[in-house]
């Protein structure tokens, strides 16, 4: 990573600005939606045991962002090397975690939806292992990140992490998983599990009978597929394009991607309500819808039961 001033096409004022925004904001709303979570012991759904894990990954964020506000509010020449190393390894392993945790858990929380929507009764069991499903996100996100920082931290020696990027951004090995494994997989499950409830909702009663409505759902499914779109594809565009070209257009590019990324911080927790609130209503009549339909056909069933003499 390069210390080159000639590199700075933005002021450190537009940086500086957007991690002021997010840091007291994460905190305070991740905050609030933690204790929401863990206190009301009416919301204990599978979505939610996702949602407490996501809070959680933009918490610790938010937590560390002030350690990036350090970094540009302080003559960076005047920062050892020994403490650059310290904030970056920090900020930079903590980025990762929420960036990913958060990838993975969007795309868990997309997956959910899909089964409790399309398949309400027959997915219940599965649904219930919601909180395994988080432990092996913890495991693979924690494994993940710690192999990218210790494999490289000897290319940090001689180098100024805090005006640069990391130096796994230009390798192909970690590239790979993470534009690969770490976002468009995930984004494929989100675009094909939006278009499976959308499609599931055209032949869904309870939406034909007007008892959910159908347009809250679609809002829904196009504001946490533009979160995901808005803070994730410039990051992984720009990791791509580093495979093919290395300049100073595209290092800004790489401290301004770090810095919309960091923005589902604050734009998770304005999901919330709307995802559970809208979910629950139409998991909530397609349960009562399935219900109605297997007291039916048991009702059917004992009327046309033949009667056996004893």
């Amino acid at each position: 990573m390069s210390n080159n001033n000639s590199c700075q096409l933005l002021s450190h004022v537009v940086y500086l600005s957007g991690y002021s925004i997010i840091s007291p904001i994460g905190l305070v709303m991740n905050s609030i939606a933690i204790f929401l979570f863990f206190h009301m012991n009416k919301m204990r759904s599978p979505t939610i045991v996702y949602m407490k894990n996501l809070a959680i990954t933009d918490l610790l964020l938010a937590c560390t962002i002030p350690l990036k506000i350090y970094s540009y509010t302080v003559d960076q020449s005047k920062i050892s090397m020994e403490v650059q190393f310290w904030i970056c390894n920090i900020f930079g392993s903590f980025l990762l975690l929420n960036m990913y945790g958060s990838i993975f858990l969007l795309t868990c929380i997309s997956f959910d939806r899909y089964l409790a929507v399309c398949f309400p009764l027959r997915s219940q069991r599965f649904r219930q292992k919601a909180a395994w499903i988080c432990v092996g996100v913890w495991v693979l996100n924690i494994t993940s990140c710690v192999v990218s920082y210790v494999r490289y931290t000897d290319s940090y020696a001689n180098s100024s992490c805090l005006d640069g990027r990391p130096p796994f951004v230009t390798k192909t090995e970690p590239t790979i998983g993470a534009v690969g494994i770490g976002f468009l997989i995930p984004l494929g499950v989100i675009v094909i599990s939006s278009a499976a409830m959308l499609r599931s909702m055209e032949q869904s009663q309870v939406v034909q009978d007007g008892l959910v409505n159908k347009l809250k759902v679609i809002r829904m499914l196009a504001t946490n597929t533009t979160i995901f779109l808005l803070c994730f594809l410039p990051y992984h565009l720009v990791l791509f394009i580093y495979q093919f070209m290395d300049n100073c257009i595209l290092e800004e590019a790489y401290q301004f991607t770090l810095l919309t990324a960091c923005w589902n911080t604050v734009l998770d927790p304005f999901a919330y309500y709307f995802t559970t609130d809208t979910i629950r209503n139409v998991v909530k009549e397609e349960i009562k819808a399935g219900k109605k339909f297997l007291d039916m056909s048991d009702l059917s069933f004992e009327k046309n039961r033949p009667i056996i003499s004893s």
